[in-house]
């Protein structure tokens, strides 16, 4: 009988633990003003019912990835379906693809970030970063994230921040974002259970459900990239980032 009430104090503590926790990471997040979006507030009944049949005809369905037109705003509609369907998000400036590989290392800076998988992320506003961003010849590296509190799910702050020649365009005119099932894939730990990315990881081949053409007015923080050089500190990266969220704010 000890031992019960013991562990039923010690799960009280916790829960109290991780409550104000969660509540100061997310006071710290807040007082770093970085870049973020507003929350999500559920459609209207009529384009939640467009959304439903939509999604119900064209990405339910197993099969292969055909190229899709969102009913309505494509941001709007891909936010709706990260919260109504147990699936993923893949950028890549490659159509077409009708299976996904663990082919290389993505080379990040993360031990979690940095192993042979295939990558995606429930926020489909991260994952159209890497549809777009132009790799191409003078692009050096890219420094990225969404950061949020708690489950995040309607508060996340985001930064993207480049290493390139200024004279390249900063994207390319059209990518793609693959919807993927979370089936297979896991998600990164969290920092102290509280700190949380929206990065996950599956070490096998992953089929995709659907793709979705995006073009840079898509993307909501296209006037947010800020610019890094290597021995830049990510302090400084994130600092630069906050100083162009205020910047724009005004």
């Amino acid at each position: 009988m000890v031992r019960r009430i013991r562990i039923g104090h010690d799960g009280r503590m916790r829960t109290v633990w991780r409550t104000v926790a969660t509540a100061a990471v997310a006071g710290l997040l807040a007082a770093l003003d970085l870049p973020r979006l507003s929350g999500r507030p559920e459609p209207d009944a009529h384009t939640q019912r467009a959304f439903e049949e939509f999604t119900a005809r064209f990405v339910d369905p197993p099969g292969s990835p055909r190229p899709l037109q969102a009913p309505g705003d494509t941001l709007t509609y891909l936010r709706w379906l990260a919260t109504h369907r147990a699936v993923l998000f893949h950028g890549s400036r490659r159509g077409g693809i009708g299976e996904l590989r663990p082919d290389r290392e993505s080379r990040d800076a993360s031990p979690f970030g940095n192993q042979r998988a295939v990558f995606a992320s429930d926020d489909p506003v991260w994952a159209m970063w890497f549809a777009l961003l132009n790799r191409g010849p003078g692009f050096r590296s890219t420094r990225n994230g969404v950061l949020s509190a708690g489950d995040g799910q309607d508060a996340r702050w985001y930064f993207f921040s480049v290493d390139m020649d200024r004279a390249r365009p900063l994207f390319v005119d059209e990518g793609w974002l693959y919807v993927v099932p979370r089936d297979g894939f896991t998600v990164q730990p969290s920092l102290a259970g509280v700190l949380h990315s929206a990065q996950w990881v599956s070490p096998d081949p992953v089929r995709p459900l659907a793709r979705f053409a995006v073009t840079p007015s898509d993307f909501p923080f296209a006037d947010h990239v800020t610019r890094h050089t290597r021995g830049d500190s990510m302090v400084k990266t994130l600092w630069n980032a906050r100083t162009s969220a205020r910047r724009r704010a005004r």
